[in-house]
């Protein structure tokens, strides 16, 4: 392989991310900094089947970082169709392309690790909301959808808190629930669903459901990753996946028609919003420094096959071979995980909490005379022996006492002072 390089090629495949044209700036200023010439294929991998590209400049490229999408488009192509794979060689040569960029998810880095295997140079720049390259701490394109994710999340809390709806929400992963672990945890939704932790459990969500209920809460958000499954597989619609999220809310709306339960559910897909959101200062950064990674790799003949990456500050390649075919999944022993755990176990001894409240509210009416026989006083030192506020006492009473159609209770009860 020569070591000499002089023009570079990128091309953009899968689908699309946040931080896309931030890796392409930083590519085409460093590549301008060394005096090279990048060349930027159209449509994915189309674009080098069928040689069709255009001259990428300085100037062309000041102020994409800032834009969601792909300025050079993208596209989810099979090699296979029109002798692809041969194709893409012999464009690559009659061009003079010396060494090639791409940038994608894990279907674009089997491609690159194809045409590694052919003897090209290229250097792969990893990309996808989902997440789950092996290999790579964190994608780019992965914050921004969070971010967008969780912003949507909030007002969808927001609308079932104030309607007293449940609300089951799908959210991308294909095949891995990153993307909805993460964001289900910054927008504090009631249960998340990954395919890490095996089927759904239907009677669980009903039992969450009923609890909340109980506490005064018949709301809540299930969150849901595309790849999240009932046992028999990933549920996939118009011969994709997705489709989980209705699905479920069917199984649920009719399972609470069984036990007489009277939930609202609605439900909702981010799906599409998360994939071309402006890319938040991360993702702009991060990917600006893979973008300039990716060139320096280029010109390095012991880089050439390897993923680029960024870890503690550095630059850092990863062999194609090494991680090329596999998918990076949801480490169920992470503090990431054990944190949503942590927020299902909260949800489920709502129970406990409930009926331990219902109970002391039972006692004070049990003795609802106090307030005609007694002293604020010794209403005071009563409602402490049994570990209830006196206010409680007060606001139970007062239930009792309109129920009767009768006076308003004993006002201003003060909890005794300390000994």
């Amino acid at each position: 392989m020569s070591p000499r390089v002089d023009k570079i090629g990128v091309f953009v495949a899968g689908g699309p991310a946040a931080g896309i044209n931030a890796v392409i700036k930083g590519i085409v200023q460093e590549a301008d900094n060394l005096d090279l010439r990048v060349f930027g294929f159209l449509d994915g991998a189309h674009g080098l089947v069928h040689g069709r590209f255009k001259h990428l400049t300085r100037e062309m490229v000041e102020d994409i970082h800032i834009l969601g999408g792909s300025v050079l488009g993208t596209s989810r192509y099979r090699l296979e169709e029109d002798g692809g794979l041969e194709r893409i060689f012999a464009n690559l040569r009659a061009e003079g392309i010396d060494g090639l960029i791409s940038i994608g998810g894990e279907g674009t880095l089997q491609l690159a690790d194809r045409l590694r295997r052919g003897g090209f140079r290229i250097v792969h720049v990893p990309k996808t909301i989902d997440n789950d390259i092996w290999g790579v701490a964190q994608t780019f394109g992965f914050d921004t959808a969070v971010h967008e994710a969780s912003r949507m999340l909030t007002a969808i809390k927001l609308d079932a808190e104030t309607s007293d709806l449940w609300f089951v929400v799908e959210i991308m992963g294909r095949y891995a629930g990153h993307l909805a672990l993460e964001a289900g945890l910054a927008a504090g939704c009631t249960r998340v669903l990954i395919p890490e932790e095996g089927a759904i459990q239907l009677d669980e969500l009903l039992s969450l459901m009923e609890t909340r209920d109980k506490t005064g809460q018949p709301w809540g958000v299930i969150l849901a990753a595309e790849s999240a499954h009932f046992g028999d597989g990933p549920v996939q619609r118009y011969g994709r996946l997705g489709g989980v999220g209705e699905e479920l809310a069917a199984r649920l709306e009719q399972a609470c028609k069984d036990r007489g339960l009277p939930y609202k559910l609605r439900t909702s897909n981010l799906g599409y919003f998360l994939r071309c959101a402006e890319p938040t200062g991360f993702d702009r950064s991060y990917a600006a420094q893979l973008g300039l990674g990716a060139v320096r790799f280029i010109l390095d003949p012991e880089r050439s096959g390897q993923m680029v990456t960024v870890v503690d500050d550095r630059l850092q390649g990863v062999a194609m071979e090494v991680c090329a075919g596999k998918a990076k999944q949801v480490d169920l022993n992470g503090a990431r995980y054990q944190t949503m755990k942590a927020i299902a176990q909260y949800e489920s001894a709502r129970a406990e909490l409930a009926d331990d409240e219902q109970a002391r509210r039972d006692a004070v009416r049990c003795v609802g005379w106090l307030d005609r026989a007694l002293s604020t006083e010794t209403i005071g030192n009563f409602a402490m022996r049994l570990g209830i506020p006196p206010e409680t006492v007060l606001e139970v009473l007062q239930e009792m006492l309109e129920a009767e159609g009768g006076r308003t209770p004993t006002a201003g009860i003060d909890p005794p002072e300390a000994a």
